[in-house]
């Protein structure tokens, strides 16, 4: 009777479904497609129905929330990129046995690449933000801005007066002979994305901060057209 009752519980436990990969963190990720760099970096935060939710902010294609799902050692990542128009990419992954890194498909439209990631040490981003936030050991991005830039020969310079909050940032600009422009973003890592609207246009930038968070520079994106920028905190 003892070993009908062992041999019972062996196959029960035999039967139990295997724990999904625990990817929470953060992610560096480098891809190509149709010889178009991909890279971003990601943070991640995974339940227990390995459910995953996060935001990753591209090299020059603006920040996105991303969603997606762990399956025993497969991901399954869904965001969107914008580069003059905005791009859904799904990631399709094979995590390596120590969860710490993994490599697969991204897919975009009719087209597709190659990517592999790597679970960073450092701390995420939007703790970082936070962070610097309550304690003050860096420089956030909060306060007066100059910016100056160019949309096909066309000169696009605002001044603005932001605010972050953690990854949130708020304000108003006010462009060259126009009115106030209400401003929206997000702050992720060293990338900055914004949004408002001159002349009936939407503008989109997407900058890099120095090291000191005192001056960006990056891409504008407006009507299927793009131009760069560049921007420094008002001293």
């Amino acid at each position: 009777m003892l070993r009908t009752i062992g041999l019972a519980t062996t196959l029960f436990t035999l039967a139990l479904p295997a724990m999904a990969a625990d990817i929470s963190g953060t992610w560096d990720f480098q891809g190509s497609i149709e010889g178009n760099v991909v890279n971003m970096k990601c943070d991640f935060r995974q339940d227990t129905a390995a459910k995953v939710t996060g935001r990753c902010a591209f090299e020059g294609l603006g920040t996105s929330d991303t969603t997606g799902d762990v399956t025993d050692d497969k991901v399954v990542l869904h965001n969107d990129a914008t580069r003059e128009q905005v791009y859904h990419l799904t990631w399709n992954a094979t995590l390596d046995p120590a969860a710490d890194a993994m490599k697969g498909e991204i897919v975009v439209a009719e087209y597709s690449g190659t990517f592999t990631a790597k679970k960073s040490t450092a701390a995420p981003a939007a703790a970082a933000a936070s962070t610097t936030a309550s304690t003050g050991t860096a420089a956030g991005i909060s306060g007066n801005w100059t910016f100056t830039g160019d949309v096909v020969g066309n000169p696009v310079n605002m001044k603005c007066a932001l605010k972050q909050e953690e990854v949130k940032l708020s304000g108003s600009c006010m462009y060259d002979g126009g009115s106030g422009a209400p401003t929206t973003g997000s702050v992720s890592g060293q990338t900055v994305t914004f949004q408002n609207s001159a002349q009936n246009y939407d503008l989109t930038y997407t900058g890099t901060l120095d090291a000191s968070h005192t001056s960006m520079k990056g891409d504008i994106a407006v009507a299927g057209v793009s131009g760069n920028f560049s921007g420094a905190k008002d001293k």
